[in-house]
Order: C-alpha cells, then sequence, then structure tokens
C-alpha cells in the first residue's frame, strides 16, 4: 500500500500538469495521440539522461565529491557538474526526442502547438524523474518535487516548446532552435546549482529560479495564444494556393492551418492575397510579425550529411544519434519512395530494445544484490547487442534494396553489422574500474560512428544521384 502511495505522489502532479498544458490549447486541441506520444517520449528521455550523467561524473572523477559527500564541494565544481553535468544532458535530450520525433509531425501545424508538445515532453520527463526519486527517498521528497521540479521541467519543456513553435514557421529556424535551447539550460543550471549547494537560502532562491521559469513560460504561452487567436478569427483574410499557374480557395488562415494537418497543402506551398499585391509561403503566413515577400524555393531530394557530421555527433552523444540517424533516413525515403512505413515507430522500436531493457536489468540485480556479478551481467550485455545488432541488420537491408536502384557495389551489411556487433559487445563489457576506461570507451564509440560513416558515404553518393549530380565514383555509381 505504501508502494502506491509513492507512486500516486510520483506521477500524479506530471499527468496534472500534462492535462492543464493540453486543455491551454483553446482554438485547436492536439491529436491526443500525438499528446500521449509526446508525453511518452519525455519519459523515455530520462533513460539516456542517466547514462550521460553517469559517464560526466566518471569523466571529471566527481563521483566522491556529489554521491558520497552531499555536495560538499567547491562553488565551481558544482556550478560545472549542473550546467554541463545534468541541465546540458537533459535539456539537449529533450530537444533531441522533440525535435526528431514531434517537429515534421503534420499536426504540428501552428506555432502554439510547440507549447504544447514541449510541455507534454517535459511532463514525461518530470514524471519518469519523479518516480526513481521518489520511490527511494519517500513522501517528503515527493512534496518538495511537487512544488519545484514537477513546475520546472513542465515550463521549460512550455519554453523549449515556444522556440521550437517560431523555429518552425521561420525562414531562420536555427536561430529560434538555439535560443530556446540555450535559455532552457541556463534556468536548469541555475536550479541545479542552487540545489546541490548547501547555503541555508537554497531553498528560496530555488522558488525564485522556478517562479521565473513559470513566468516565462506563461508569457510564452500568452505571446502564442494571440497569435493562435488570430489564426482562428482572421475570417476577412483570404488567401489563394498558387499551383501550376492555377489559384485555388480562397483560404483563411485557419484553412490553411488545417490543410497543412490534412495533408492537403505544404508550408512552402505558394499563396497570394485576394488583391494579388503579396505573395507568401504557408510557413510566413502563419508566423508572427512577418514582413519579407515570400522567394519561391523547390525542395530537392536530401543532399545526405557529411561523414564529420557522423563522427561529431555520434560522439558528443555517445552513439544516442544512431537513433536519430536513422529516423531521419527513414524520413527521407518515405518522403521520395513514397513508402508505407512508420518512421518514427522503427526509430522508437530500436531505442527501447537496446536501451529501456538495461535500466529494467540493472532495477533487477539492485534488489536480489547481484549488481556487478560478471557470470550474470556479461551474458545479458552479449544478448542485447545481439538483439540491437539483430533489429539493425534488417533495417540497412531495407537501406541497402534502395541503393541498388543506383549504386552497383553498396555497403555489405553482414559486415556493418558484424563490426556494429564486435564494437557493440565490446563497449558493454567493458570494466568501468579499468585503468584507461574512459579512452577505450571513447576509442570504441568513434569505431562505431565510422561503421556508420561507410553507409552514409553510400547514400551520399544515392542522393547524388537524386539530385541529378554525375560526378560520382564510376566504381559506385552505375553507368547512365
Amino acid at each position: 500500500m505504501e508502494t502506491f502511495r509513492l507512486l500516486y505522489i510520483a506521477i500524479g502532479p506530471g499527468i496534472a500538469m500534462a492535462v492543464y498544458i493540453y486543455y491551454a490549447d483553446r482554438w485547436e486541441p492536439e491529436p491526443k495521440r500525438l499528446v500521449i506520444k509526446s508525453f511518452l517520449l519525455g519519459g523515455l528521455a530520462c533513460f539516456p539522461t542517466g547514462y550521460f550523467e553517469e559517464v560526466f561524473l566518471n569523466v571529471f572523477e566527481l563521483n566522491a565529491i556529489f554521491w558520497e559527500g552531499g555536495f560538499d564541494s567547491s562553488l565551481w565544481e558544482i556550478v560545472f557538474y549542473a550546467f554541463f553535468g545534468v541541465a546540458l544532458a537533459e535539456e539537449v535530450c529533450k530537444f533531441l526526442f522533440l525535435k526528431g520525433f514531434i517537429y515534421d509531425d503534420r499536426e504540428f501545424n501552428e506555432p502554439f502547438d510547440g507549447i504544447v508538445y514541449g510541455g507534454m515532453i517535459g511532463c514525461g520527463f518530470a514524471t519518469m524523474e519523479n518516480i526513481f526519486y521518489v520511490l527511494e527517498n519517500g513522501h517528503e521528497t515527493g512534496i518538495l518535487r511537487i512544488l519545484t521540479t514537477i513546475p520546472a521541467h513542465a515550463f521549460n519543456g512550455i519554453i523549449l516548446g515556444y522556440f521550437l513553435g517560431k523555429a518552425k514557421f521561420s525562414n531562420k529556424p536555427k536561430k529560434h532552435l538555439f535560443r530556446g535551447l540555450g535559455v532552457v539550460i541556463l534556468l536548469h543550471g541555475a536550479y541545479d546549482s542552487v540545489a546541490f549547494s548547501n547555503f541555508t537560502w537554497a531553498i528560496y532562491a530555488i522558488f525564485a529560479i522556478v517562479a521565473l521559469g513559470i513566468y516565462l513560460g506563461l508569457k510564452a504561452k500568452r505571446s502564442l495564444e494571440k497569435l493562435s487567436e488570430e489564426i482562428e478569427t482572421s475570417s476577412m483574410m483570404e488567401f489563394f494556393l498558387l499551383k501550376d499557374g492555377k489559384k485555388q480557395g480562397p483560404f483563411t488562415l485557419s484553412d490553411i492551418r488545417d490543410s497543412l494537418s490534412g495533408g492537403r497543402m505544404e508550408l512552402e506551398d505558394v499563396l497570394i492575397d485576394k488583391e494579388g499585391e503579396e505573395i507568401k509561403s504557408a510557413r510566413e503566413l502563419l508566423r508572427s510579425g512577418t514582413g519579407s515577400k515570400y522567394c519561391e524555393w523547390v525542395k530537392p531530394p536530401p543532399q545526405g550529411k557529411p561523414l564529420k557530421t557522423i563522427f561529431l555527433f555520434y560522439g558528443l552523444t555517445f552513439g544516442l544519434y544512431l537513433y536519430f540517424w536513422f529516423l531521419g533516413n527513414y524520413r527521407d525515403f518515405k518522403n521520395y519512395k513514397h513508402l508505407n512505413i512508420n518512421p518514427e515507430l522503427r526509430a522508437l522500436g530500436l531505442f527501447v530494445l537496446t536501451t529501456v531493457p538495461n535500466f529494467i536489468f540493472g532495477t533487477i540485480l539492485n534488489i536480489f544484490g547481484k549488481y556487478g556479478d560478471p557470470f550474470i551481467e556479461i551474458p545479458f550485455n552479449l544478448l542485447m547487442a545481439g538483439i540491437g545488432t539483430t533489429f539493425l541488420f534488417f533495417q540497412l537491408q531495407m537501406i541497402k534494396g534502395f541503393l541498388k536502384e543506383k549504386l552497383k557495389d553498396p555497403f555489405s551489411v553482414f559486415t556493418i553489422a558484424f563490426f556494429f556487433f564486435v564494437l557493440s559487445s565490446a563497449r558493454r563489457t567493458l570494466n568501468p574500474n579499468s585503468l584507461y576506461y574512459w579512452a577505450y570507451e571513447i576509442i570504441l564509440i568513434l569505431l562505431q560512428g565510422g561503421v556508420l560513416a561507410v553507409v552514409q558515404r553510400d547514400l551520399n553518393i544515392f542522393w547524388k544521384y537524386k539530385n541529378g549530380q554525375s560526378d560520382c565514383s564510376p566504381s559506385k555509381a552505375e553507368s547512365a
């Protein structure tokens, strides 16, 4: 019975906050399936952040300071850990899941939707994190987190969603994306810096930082609410869609928004007002404060990715980039090959199969006092490496099938899968207490990125042909 009470305290506040955010969208409520999906994605984002935080502690040898010493350390060490060990890891993971799995969905069809989906990611993350903390530390921790951590994560999610909503309907999205990520990292880092300190006034500072986050989140919400109301009530503003030299319409702003979610219109589609004076894209019409003239562009097939990008992101994320790499490729092939596949479900399937069981298994080992037993952990780690590699094998088979349309000799699926299994097994079975553990870990991560880069090299050649370029290697490409 006590466990159920703790679970109620852990889960209830996050769900309550999520319900509030969902009903904040008065004009066009988002599909429940996508709202629930966003909440669950926030929960899943907890798992890689736990790994990154542990890596940070081990790399900078902060375990004794922050675990055994109860945060009894220098102010510099506290701030360093709070910003780069916790805030950066958690907010970047939430950002990646929001950007990777929600941002490009058709139902994300006006800026205010970013508030809803960002808030849901924050609530999901807070709820999953809360379960771990409350079950371990009890009621007092649960009550304190209801007043501080839950609203902090939720409103940080709203702030991040505000910037993603502006980014999606801007011609310069990167500016908004980086600003949003920067703001939430600053808020989160300041919160944790105070929380990890032993200052007597820390609790007052924590409430002040939470209050600032709530203020900024509500301000962002009000700003985009006004735009949402303008879109919904703009029946006097009419535009015509220009397609194949003909006018279609008329469309109000709410018609354009609904057409985007229904797939009848794209963000880059050209529209003209009924006076014939102003031409803009659907993207520009649905964002606030637009004054620029629309300059038509044609969306080409994907350009591929520089190989150095693969190494950089795979290394910086300790392999998390693998799932987003697959997600991007699935979307590219779905769009340009008109495939009946669900990119998000496939990428999430790979993530769940290769990540979540590790945390469940670790919890079970702790319960039975078997944590650290090599006769149990090594076979399990080899099994997980095998499951992940099997999934990888079949996904690479699909990709290779597409590449064979244009390339004579694409990568060997068996070779890629074999090396990935070897490297994955080596990473999983490394002894964390060995002298050069982190050097070996980083080398193995970079080698895994190199295996991925082999596949990306052939993908780049394939997309060059799709773009009509003819300077591909004759050993790889078919003759015309």
